[in-house]
Parts: structure tokens; C-alpha cells; sequence
């Protein structure tokens, strides 16, 4: 999942999460065990990888 999300960098995806949550964001970069996004608005948002379980590109 880390090498996809790697591959991703700069582009819009919608994650979405374990817990049936969707987060939508440009991906920032990939840290570890950590995504990070940044949403329209600029605010970062951190996902753990673990919690993803399917990635939407737009």
C-alpha cells in the first residue's frame, strides 16, 4: 500500500479508512507508516497506512 500511496504523490485520492470514513486530499508524502494529505482548504491530515483499506483517484 506504501508503494502505491508512492506512487500517488501530488494527485487527488479519496482514502478510504477501516472504519468506513472517506477522506479526500492531495497527497503530500508518505512517512514511514504515515500518509499525509492536504485537503482543499490546506490543512494536513495524517492517516496511519495500516487504517487504509482502498485508495480512490480522481
Amino acid at each position: 500500500m506504501a508503494a502505491l500511496l508512492n506512487r500517488l504523490r501530488g494527485k487527488l485520492v479519496v482514502l478510504k479508512t477501516s472504519s468506513s470514513e472517506e477522506i479526500g486530499g492531495r497527497i503530500v508524502k508518505v512517512v514511514g507508516r504515515v500518509v499525509i494529505l492536504r485537503t482543499l482548504l490546506g490543512t494536513r491530515i495524517f492517516v496511519p497506512i495500516r487504517k487504509v483499506i482502498a485508495v480512490i483517484t480522481r
